[in-house]
C-alpha cells in the first residue's frame, strides 16, 4: 500500500491546510551543527511553564450605519511543572472585545456578567477582522509569560515578540508542518528521524513576518500504534530565541527528551501526539473559564429583545 494515514482528526487537519503558504522560507542557515540526526540525550527536569490560550467570536455585530465589529473571547493560562508535579501557575486571563475598524468607542454590555471592550484594528473585510482576533491572543499570552518566574516558558505556536523584550528562556512548538524552513536537499533528514531524535538547529533570520531571530529543529514524537501513519505524523518543529548556538542547543537536548514523555495518543487526542497531553489540558480548563459559547449567544439575543 503507498498511502498512510495523517494522524490529526480531519476535523483539526483540514482548516490547517493551506498549499500556497508552503514554500521553503528565507533567510535560513543549516551550518550550526553537523547535518545528521541527533540521538536523545537524558537530561534533568528544568522548572517548566506551559502557556497556551483559546479565542472565540461570540457574535458579529453591526452599528445603525452599517459599520461591522466582532465580540470575541480570548483567554491564556498557565501550567507549571516542577518536582511536586504539574498544577495551574494562577488564574486564567479572560478578555472581551469589540474588535471593530470605526464607530464603536463604547463598551458592549450584555446581561450583567459580559462586557466587550471596544479595540479598534486596522482591516479591510470581515475576514481580514477575524483574522486579527489570533494576534489579540497571542499580546495575551505574551503578556501572562512575561510574568512568570524562573524557569523555562514553553508556547503553544511561535514564539510571539510582545510589546516588552523576551527576558527568559522561551520555547515555542509549531504542531503544523504545512510552511517548509528547509531546502529540499536538507529536508530529507526528516523522514530519517528515529522517535525522540531530533534535527540538527538552524537559523531562521528575523524578516516582515518574523520579528526575532530564533535558532529552530525538528523532533519525532512517539506514535503508538505508528503503522497506519505516515513518516511525518509524529514531527513538530520547534524554536527559542537563544543568544548563543550552545544554549539552544542544550535546550534542544533537554526539550527532545521532555516532549517525548510529554506526547498524546491517538486514542485520547484528535490532535496527537503534537498536542501535548499539559496543553490539551489547559485548553480544556481556559474553555470552562470562557463560557459556553451558545449560551452567551443567547445572553446576546435575549439582551437585544429588552
Amino acid at each position: 500500500m503507498g498511502w498512510r494515514l495523517e494522524a490529526w482528526n480531519p476535523d483539526y487537519a483540514l482548516p490547517q491546510v493551506g498549499f500556497e503558504e508552503s514554500q521553503v522560507a528565507l533567510e535560513v542557515d543549516t551550518e550550526i551543527e553537523e547535518w545528521s540526526p541527533k540521538p536523545l540525550r537524558s537530561c534533568e527536569w528544568p522548572l517548566l511553564y506551559f502557556v497556551d490560550g483559546r479565542q472565540r467570536i461570540d457574535a458579529v455585530i453591526a452599528s445603525e450605519t452599517g459599520q461591522r465589529a466582532l465580540l470575541v473571547t480570548v483567554a491564556a493560562g498557565a501550567l507549571v511543572r516542577d518536582d511536586g508535579g504539574i498544577r495551574l501557575a494562577g488564574p486564567p486571563r479572560i478578555c472581551r472585545y469589540a474588535l471593530h475598524t470605526g464607530g464603536f468607542d463604547a463598551e458592549i454590555r450584555v446581561g450583567k456578567e459580559f462586557v466587550y471592550e471596544p479595540l479598534q484594528v486596522t482591516a479591510a473585510d470581515l475576514r481580514e477582522l477575524a483574522g486579527k482576533v489570533n494576534g489579540v491572543m497571542r499580546r495575551l499570552e505574551a503578556q501572562l509569560a512575561g510574568e512568570l518566574e524562573g524557569g523555562v516558558v514553553v508556547v503553544d505556536g511561535p514564539i510571539y515578540q510582545g510589546e516588552q523584550p523576551i527576558q527568559r528562556p522561551m520555547l515555542g512548538y509549531a504542531k503544523t508542518m504545512w510552511q517548509q524552513y528547509l531546502p529540499p536537499e536538507k529536508a530529507s533528514i526528516l523522514l530519517d528521524l528515529e522517535v525522540h531524535h531530533r534535527t540538527p538547529l538552524f537559523r531562521i533570520h528575523k524578516g516582515e513576518r518574523r520579528k526575532l531571530d530564533l535558532y529552530s529543529w525538528y523532533l519525532r514524537l512517539p506514535l503508538d500504534p505508528s503503522t497506519p501513519f505516515h513518516a511525518g505524523a509524529g514531527l513538530i518543529r520547534m524554536e527559542t530565541h537563544a543568544q548563543t548556538s550552545p544554549e539552544a542547543i542544550a535546550l534542544a537536548d533537554q526539550m527532545a527528551y521532555l516532549f517525548g514523555r510529554l506526547a498524546s495518543s491517538p486514542s485520547r487526542d484528535p490532535r496527537a501526539p503534537q498536542n501535548l497531553i499539559p496543553i490539551g489540558g489547559l485548553e480544556a480548563w481556559l474553555g470552562r473559564y470562557m463560557g459556553q459559547g451558545q449560551v452567551i449567544r443567547r445572553t446576546i439575543v435575549r439582551e437585544l429583545f429588552r
